[in-house]
């Protein structure tokens, strides 16, 4: 059997011919890893370099072979328009190919460089986050979001005067809330129906509700969300449940309480950048935000037969799924697929 290549990894440094003019080395016949058979042999799937005659013989193998069994997607990457370069790095435990200012940058970088093998693009992973990492993220997002509303409240209060901000104090408990007031929901992109608010862009639903002042703790409030259904009860009265009048991504939705205000953000299934199977950017607009059952939110956008133009021109956001086009072609406007008014 072969022997292992070196516990240590290596960058091998390249002229860009050296794939082309690459001579393979002398052939030597094949032979099962584990029995020494040579007839009927198959690729360990994952490093493609180890030979088996049988599953049986792989399992057995197994204890010595998964020491050194790694994926090397450089050579995946290659290996069907260069077979031979392919399996030149494999053999000799060659894990990048990179240029030498590359190379030099990465060596200079302080992360970590056993990390960044085995992969054609070695760039450093991206943080991974549990679920108590994501919930401490939301609390710090929300009492950011409540110490900037009270800054701007105190700042409008010294604006105004003492007079004038108790006017302010008292107009709002008789006619609402000035934070609810400052929700702006854009022509023709979304619905206000009073206690319950909602808009879009062309990546996310948003939804508002605003909350009575003795049901404001997330204790008091259950929102439950599915890929086509959505329902909001405060304090055990039915604000809003029924079908979606398009799918959302709901393990990627999020909902939080901040000034007295429910905001849910829902990730459209559908959306700009990842479309349905022969639809458009046209088709991810929301007429309404309930299908069936939803009370108020199954009112329809008023005069509207096909999405705005306006909606064209709303803001999209890179999203978890990485489906956006490249940085380089994102644009915030000119979303494609226009329809005439």
């Amino acid at each position: 059997p072969c022997s292992p290549p070196p516990a240590k990894h290596k960058l091998l440094r390249v002229s860009p011919s050296m794939a082309a003019h690459f001579q393979e080395e002398t052939h030597v016949q094949n032979e099962c890893h584990n029995c020494g058979a040579t007839d009927d042999l198959a690729l360990c799937s994952r490093c493609h370099a180890a030979h088996f005659c049988s599953r049986k013989c792989q399992k057995a193998y197994w204890p010595f072979h998964r020491e050194w069994c790694h994926r090397n997607d450089f050579a995946d990457e290659v290996e069907r328009t260069q077979p031979k370069f392919a399996r030149f790095l494999r053999k000799h435990g060659k894990q990048a190919v990179l240029k030498d200012d590359e190379v030099d940058r990465l060596e200079r970088k302080v992360v970590g460089m056993p990390s960044m093998y085995g992969r054609a693009n070695p760039k450093p992973e991206p943080p991974l986050f549990d679920a108590e990492d994501m919930r401490k993220m939301r609390e710090a997002e929300e009492r950011s979001i409540l110490k900037l509303r009270a800054a701007d409240a105190d700042a409008t209060a010294r604006t105004l005067g003492a007079g004038d901000a108790s006017f302010v104090h008292d107009a709002a408990g008789m006619s609402g809330d000035p934070v609810w007031g400052e929700i702006v929901v854009p022509a023709n992109l979304g619905a206000d129906h009073g206690q319950l608010k909602w808009r879009q862009n062309q990546t996310f639903v948003e939804v508002f509700v605003k909350l009575p002042p003795n049901a404001q703790r997330a204790a008091d409030v259950a929102v439950v969300m599915r890929s086509d259904f959505l329902s909001v009860k405060v304090a055990g009265v039915t604000i809003l449940a029924g079908a979606l009048y398009r799918p959302i991504k709901a393990e990627a939705s999020t909902w939080i309480i901040a000034d007295g205000i429910l905001e849910i953000c829902l990730l459209k299934r559908f959306r700009r950048g990842n479309y349905e199977n022969g639809k458009s950017n046209a088709d991810t607009f929301w007429f309404c935000l309930c299908r069936d059952g939803g009370g108020v939110g199954q009112q329809r956008i008023e005069k509207l037969t096909a999405p705005p133009n306006e909606y064209y021109d709303t803001e999209y956001t890179h999203d978890p799924e990485d489906n956006e086009p490249p940085q380089y072609k994102k644009k915030s406007i000119s979303g494609g697929g226009k329809r005439g008014k």
